[in-house]
């Protein structure tokens, strides 16, 4: 007799934990025989293969995840983020979408669609994705950095300077990095 779905997938935990990865995939994938309907588990294997940088592997796990629950925002995420690594870029904009529409206050989403336009020198729409990101997070260095230089692009100088002023009450290498790369120093901001 068949262990129950349960017991592969912590038997895969267990495999993690002593960095068995290919054994670990293995019970998981034993899991989701076990029980087709067992989208965790599908999810899992997806964020196994995504470590590891298997990003092709990853996306058909996170599409199975979906297939079973399409309601995950988090898997949402992870889809679009393997299909960014894969340079799928509409298919990844259309997962981070789904994820924000299930989830807005999903701030790496809102991220991940600001890397992808800014990547695509759609500036304005960049910003727009980062400050949504920086709203969310409002301590993320990245976000403001990101927002930072998509407002550089645009030469919006004075938003620039805003966004250094507001990184230098928490991050100075952040800080320091944003005036170096833009040139910008906002009085009241100390170069180092």
């Amino acid at each position: 007799m068949r262990p129950p779905y349960w017991v592969y997938y912590h038997w895969a935990r267990f495999r993690l934990m002593l960095r068995q990865h290919e054994k670990a995939a293995r019970a998981y994938r034993l899991a989701l025989a076990a029980n087709p309907r067992f989208a965790l588990a599908a999810a899992s294997l997806g964020f196994l293969h995504a470590s590891r940088g298997h990003y092709a592997e990853a996306a058909a796990a996170f599409q199975e995840a979906l297939h079973i629950n399409p309601g995950d925002a988090e898997v949402w995420f992870d889809l679009g983020f393997v299909q960014q690594q894969l340079q799928q870029f509409e298919s990844a904009l259309d997962s981070f979408r789904r994820a924000v529409e299930l989830r807005p206050g999903l701030d790496r989403a809102w991220f991940g669609m600001g890397m992808i336009h800014s990547a695509r020198l759609n500036h304005e729409k960049a910003v727009e994705m980062f400050k949504k990101a920086a709203e969310l997070q409002p301590m993320n260095p990245h976000a403001f950095y990101e927002l930072a230089m998509a407002h550089y692009a645009l030469k919006n100088l004075d938003q620039v300077r805003k966004i250094i002023e507001r990184v230098s009450e928490f991050d100075p290498k952040v800080t320091q990095q944003l005036i170096r790369e833009t040139g910008q120093l906002p009085e009241g901001v100390a170069r180092r």
